[in-house]
């Protein structure tokens, strides 16, 4: 959903940060090889370019080595290649995903390629940070407290 300024009060997206302290956001670009669209909250990987602004791609499986997540950006709904973007990268931060099922809270989380979601960490994919809210069904944003670089789910 896009937000409007007359709304009476503006509703919480997908890719938004949340709470005081989210001091690891890395101005990044879209790399070139990347198919584009990219939308907030989906996991990108870096790219291993030369010097400059870091570079990055969208994942393309759960167990890949995700750097961050691409953060909400009330003038694009969609992040072409090359755009630069600004992503939740490392430890602490605290962004609204979607679940893709029932999430417990405080439960392990990794991303899900289609749709750009989060489900419970299983073995053998990356655990990319912990379930901060409680989700019931798909569909859900719930706020993850980011925890990169993940370790592999037993």
């Amino acid at each position: 959903m896009s937000q409007s300024p007359n709304q009476f009060a503006q509703t919480q997206q997908k890719g938004a940060m949340d709470l005081q302290m989210n001091s690891n956001v890395v101005s990044c670009q879209i790399d070139v090889s990347s198919a584009g669209g990219l939308v907030p909250g989906q996991a990108v990987k870096m790219v291993d370019s030369a010097n400059g602004v870091p570079k990055v791609v969208e994942c393309a499986a759960a167990s890949d080595d995700v750097f961050g997540f691409l953060i909400y950006d009330i003038r694009r709904q969609t992040f072409p290649a090359l755009a630069y973007v600004e992503v939740a990268a490392l430890r602490d931060n605290v962004v609204y995903l979607e679940a893709s099922a029932a999430i417990a809270r405080n439960a392990s989380v990794m991303i899900v390629i289609a749709g750009s979601k989060v489900a419970l960490a299983t073995t053998g994919n990356r655990v990319v940070g912990r379930a901060y809210d409680k989700a019931a069904s798909s569909g859900d944003l719930i706020r993850v407290v980011v925890d990169l670089p993940g370790i592999l789910a037993p």
